[in-house]
């Protein structure tokens, strides 16, 4: 009777145990909290930006004149603004949650503070990174993703769908939606972008 008995008990004490590792295990670090935090920020941040870039233009994707323009630019958008944000969110909590890696309870005041900017809201900052990556694309081959003059965009749709413009002296666009491009940014941005996602990538190892 006392096998019969005690072999639940110990296996109740197994099951809680278990039950605590993994709640242990899904806790995050303060570094982390403020990461995410941060990075929903600035995801935020240049999705305020889209409108006016159309960059999710599903609507027209298959519409007869505009499909490929529309097509490459949402294909890129989703790439660049949706699948390489969730990989580097992943990865920013995959490398700050290494063993050392966060403050330590005996760690200096200042230590504490210098860990959480570094690991926490340094990282965020590749979101910038890679929304000037996509724009740094958009800008070295504008053609492939807008229209270059309203006359090239079905009647219909003139008043969603953006053209480029590349000379602010061009007054053919009063009263078309368009972007303002800069004839030689595209370089600069893709500059700034691999500097951003460096610096990004870089931090959560840090300290």
């Amino acid at each position: 009777m006392g096998k019969v008995v005690g072999a639940p008990l110990m296996r109740g004490v197994r099951t809680s145990d278990n039950t605590q590792k993994r709640e242990m295990t899904t806790q995050f670090g303060i570094h982390q909290q403020v990461f995410m935090l941060f990075f929903a920020i600035f995801w935020g941040a240049t999705a305020n930006v889209q409108p006016r870039w159309k960059a999710f233009q599903f609507p027209l994707v298959f519409k007869r004149g505009l499909r490929w323009n529309v097509c490459r630019r949402v294909c890129l958008a989703l790439l660049l603004l949706n699948l390489i944000p969730i990989l580097y969110f992943g990865y920013v909590l995959f490398v700050t949650s290494l063993p050392g890696r966060g403050p330590a309870d005996t760690d200096a005041p200042l230590l504490v503070v210098g860990k959480i900017l570094v690991q926490g809201v340094v990282p965020a900052l590749g979101m910038f990174g890679i929304y000037r990556l996509w724009l740094a694309i958009v800008e070295l081959r504008p053609s492939l993703f807008y229209k270059s003059k309203p006359d090239e965009v079905p009647e219909e749709y003139r008043h969603v769908e953006p053209t480029y413009r590349l000379d602010f002296r061009d007054k053919r666009f009063e009263s078309e939606p368009v972007v303002d491009l800069g004839s030689d940014a595209g370089r600069g941005n893709l500059l700034a972008a691999l500097a951003y996602l460096l610096v990004a990538m870089v931090s959560p190892w840090l300290l």
